[in-house]
């Protein structure tokens, strides 16, 4: 963690209060762009690896401080398809903007195990070993599989995310991006939440106050400032203010003078 004052500033603003058919999800997960090509090899890393998830049921800042801090674990609790720990400039944790909706992942989930059950059953009755095999091997990953359908499942959202790649984002490319908000697309000052990542910013945009494509938002962000993209973020994944990302790059949120106690999400 990097600072326990920035996840719990977040909670308070950035979090949206959760419905009774809401969960929070956060993942620890590694990302192989941070690596070289020998270093891709040794570790045997994807492109991005979810390889440790987590759902907050109660809507507390305990709980939920209570689960970030299950992330502080020794370096060989976690280690990649080659046997060894995961590289900490590799490591980010992620958090869902939106929230979790249980009934739509609960539908999803029963879906998912009919299909399996009537896997084994079919590959029984053929009697393929090979098919069995290979729907016992999914029944065996099936709470795995669960957690991944319930991360994609969303509930409420309150944020809009614009993400702007661009590693070697400067104060002058931050000034210009709120200059664009203020200025061309009309935004008021505590509408916008910019959160410096390591690998640029993200801007989120309350729903509430969103009356423009935020497609062309990204679009005009991306052309004044020149990065590499800027994109709606839609699998609603963005690296947690208040810890570390890819090993020492904190990530906090920029712009806390914008927004007033009126303005807690968490109160």
């Amino acid at each position: 963690m990097h600072s326990q004052e920035e996840l719990r500033w977040w909670w308070d603003y950035g979090v949206p209060p959760l419905k009774p058919n809401e969960i929070y999800f956060l993942s620890l997960s590694c990302r192989n762009k941070s690596l070289t090509e020998e270093e891709r090899q040794y570790y045997q890393c994807g492109r991005s690896e979810m390889f440790a998830k987590q759902q907050i049921r109660h809507d507390t800042w305990e709980d939920f401080l209570k689960h970030v801090k299950r992330f502080e674990v020794r370096r060989d609790a976690y280690l990649t398809k080659s046997g060894v720990p995961f590289p900490q400039k590799s490591l980010v944790v992620y958090w869902n903007l939106t929230p979790i909706d249980v009934v739509k992942a609960m539908r999803d989930q029963i879906s998912h195990l009919i299909e399996i059950q009537s896997a084994l059953t079919d590959s029984a009755l053929k009697g393929s070993k090979a098919a069995l095999d290979d729907s016992f091997h999914k029944a065996r990953k099936s709470f795995d599989t669960a957690q991944s359908l319930f991360a994609r499942n969303f509930g409420t959202k309150v944020w809009v995310d614009i993400d702007v790649d661009k590693s070697d984002m400067s104060d002058s490319d931050y000034c210009e991006i709120r200059a664009f908000f203020e200025g061309e697309a009309s935004f008021r000052v505590g509408d916008v939440m910019y959160v410096r990542t390591g690998g640029g910013i993200h801007c989120l945009i309350r729903k509430s106050a969103l009356n423009v494509n935020p497609k062309w938002i990204g679009e005009s962000i991306q052309g004044r400032i020149g990065a590499k993209e800027a994109v709606v973020n839609s699998n609603q994944m963005m690296p947690l203010p208040g810890t570390f990302q890819y090993g020492d790059r904190p990530v906090y949120v920029m712009n806390k003078d914008d927004f007033s106690e009126g303005d807690k999400l968490h109160r």
